[in-house]
């Protein structure tokens, strides 16, 4: 396991975490989307997992490791800029390991502030309720497109449908899907389906 990489299959790029994977003599690091898709086994201190048991490794820690890192991040934040505002998100996140769209824009800002180079969509901000839903809307038009990037496309299909994206964004459809879609080209073509038993070896800590 890595950070900051890209994937060796999908060509997906600035992952937080990839894995590394071996078929026959073949090396790769894949992201956490290519494990689940495919059929991989792993090996992990020696003890042998199926394909199932990989998968739910795999996103397990995944998830651990994006939530230690948030935390990282907003605690960097906090040291560098004394804003009660960031306290409370930090708390908020704390327990609800995701941020309001209120408390994401703020440490949105304070990271463009500082000039720190993030991943958005690794926080999670809340849009499912009625109540995110409307509270995001309430934002200013600055403050939504702070958060629009750290949102699944999903989450701005339906934000959209409320009326409530950023000025000037757009939310493509597909011509040919009754449900609106947003349109995503790879930098690289997908790699061909594995025709062979992976594993996963995770690269211990330094």
């Amino acid at each position: 396991m890595t950070i900051s990489s890209a994937c060796g299959f999908c060509g997906r790029s600035a992952l937080r975490v990839t894995y590394a994977v071996t078929r026959q003599s073949q090396a790769n690091w894949i992201c956490e989307s290519c494990v689940s898709r495919y059929n991989i086994s792993a090996d992990i201190d020696g003890q042998p997992l199926g394909p199932k048991e990989a998968r739910a490794y795999a996103h397990g820690l995944t998830a651990r490791l994006k939530q230690q890192t948030c935390q990282d991040i907003i605690r960097h934040v906090q040291t560098q800029l004394q804003d009660t505002e960031l306290e409370e998100a930090a708390v908020y996140f704390d327990r609800n390991l995701q941020l309001s769209p209120q408390r994401a824009a703020r440490l949105f800002a304070a990271l463009l502030q500082l000039s720190e180079e993030t991943n958005l969509q690794i926080f999670g901000v809340q849009t499912r309720s009625n109540v995110h839903q409307q509270e995001f809307g309430a934002l200013a038009d600055a403050e939504r497109r702070l958060v629009w990037p750290a949102l699944s496309p999903q989450q701005r299909r339906r934000l959209a449908s409320l009326g409530f994206a950023p000025a000037g964004m757009v939310v493509r459809r597909n011509a040919t899907s009754r449900a609106a879609r947003l349109e995503v080209r790879l930098s690289t073509p997908r790699m061909p389906a594995l025709t062979g038993v992976a594993t996963i070896h995770p690269k211990p800590k330094t």
